[in-house]
Order: structure tokens, then C-alpha cells, then sequence
């Protein structure tokens, strides 16, 4: 039986506002260098490939190593050496609830969790910005917000589940994960011997469909 909820972050119940390559671009002119939108955005996706495959641990071990990550990243996709400051500011940016939108159907989802009594953590390879952005955009309550940089491990790595079992005070298999990556989220889960309930990356949670699940997992 499911006796707690975890979610994913980023692409499960939020995506960056407008977008990645439009807050780039946006705060690098303010530090004048200006890179249209179209190019930002095509070459952010190698750049952080290119990031991940080279760290360690991706996403950062720790939360100085994390905006080390973050910053090879950003260097990486614009085609022009940036100032220094600029690159703190773009990683500063995403700190901000303005620059993020909340998924459709996730507060729906969270209600349904709060009206079932269960414990909920959020689980995501992310870094110390994450808490203090969830509380800013109004949601949870979480138990728990566990991130790659704390546990200085990123997921797949099952550690985050059970760190985060740890401080829903269940077992890993009493836990049902919502995530949108079957690389990470779920095989995160089944390697941590939990539930997962794949969503639609971006699209956000059916909160009915979620409902229905924890019914009939959970007297």
C-alpha cells in the first residue's frame, strides 16, 4: 500500500517562464550581451548534455559544485564569452518563482494528496534555490524537499528515495514517485524498489487519475 507521495520538480510540477532560452537571453543584455532567443534556446540542450556527461555528479555534489555545474552550463550555450556576472545572474534568475510556471493540475494533485493524509516530500536534482522557490510559488506543504545537491548524489541514484523515506518516516516500497523522466524518476523508484506513476513531461498532473490511484492503493 502507498503510504507517502514523492514528485519530481522541474517537468512535473514546474518548467522555466517563459522559457530557458528566453530568461538567458533576457539576462545576459541586461549585462550587454545580447543573443537572439532562437540560438540561445537551440544550444542550451548540448550545453547541458555536455555538462552532465562531464560531472561526476550531475547537477552538482554539492551546492558549490551545483552552481560550478551551472555555470559551465550557461558559458556553454551562449557562443560568446560572458562577464562573470552575468553568469550569476542567469543562475540567480532561477531562483525566482516569476521564472517558473506551475504545471496544470498540480495544485488540484497536491489538494488531493492533503485530503488523503499522506506525507509528501518533493525529490529533484536541484539545489538549495529549490525550497525556497516551491514556498514562493505556493506550493506544498512538503514533509520534505530532498535535492541532488544535498544528498551529493543525483537521481537515478536511488539515495534520494530513500533519503526522502527517511524523513517521510516509510519504506521506500510504501512510497509512490510521480515524475516525468523514465530515466531518472523511474528508474530511481525501481531501483529503490518503489511505485511510479509516469506524467506527461511539461504537461503537468491529472489530479483525477491520481486520486483514483491512491484509492485503490490505499484503504
Amino acid at each position: 500500500m502507498i503510504h507517502a507521495i514523492t514528485f519530481d520538480a522541474v517537468g512535473t510540477l514546474i518548467v522555466p517562464h517563459p522559457g530557458v532560452g528566453e530568461v538567458y537571453a533576457e539576462v545576459a543584455a541586461a549585462y550587454g550581451v545580447d543573443c537572439p532567443v532562437a540560438v540561445v534556446a537551440r544550444r542550451f540542450p548540448a550545453a547541458f548534455a555536455a555538462a552532465r556527461a562531464a560531472w561526476r555528479t550531475p547537477y552538482g555534489a554539492d551546492e558549490d559544485d551545483a552552481r560550478r555545474f551551472w555555470a559551465r552550463v550557461v558559458k556553454d550555450t551562449f557562443p560568446v564569452p560572458l562577464p562573470a556576472r552575468a553568469v550569476d545572474a542567469i543562475y540567480l534568475a532561477f531562483a525566482q518563482p516569476g521564472r517558473w510556471r506551475v504545471l496544470p493540475g498540480v495544485r488540484a494533485a497536491l489538494a488531493v494528496v492533503v485530503a488523503r493524509d499522506l506525507p509528501c516530500a518533493v525529490v529533484s536534482n536541484f539545489d538549495c534555490r529549490l525550497e525556497p522557490l516551491l514556498a514562493g510559488l505556493g506550493l506544498g506543504p512538503f514533509t520534505t524537499v530532498i535535492t541532488s545537491a544535498e544528498v551529493g548524489r543525483a537521481k537515478p541514484d536511488p539515495e534520494l528515495l530513500f533519503t526522502a523515506a527517511r524523513h517521510l518516516c516509510v519504506q521506500p516500497r510504501q512510497i509512490l514517485h510521480v515524475g516525468d523522466s523514465p530515466a531518472e524518476d523511474g528508474v530511481m523508484a525501481a531501483a529503490a524498489g518503489a511505485h511510479f506513476q509516469l506524467v506527461p513531461s511539461g504537461e503537468g498532473i491529472e489530479a483525477a487519475k491520481l486520486f483514483h490511484l491512491l484509492c485503490e492503493a490505499r484503504p
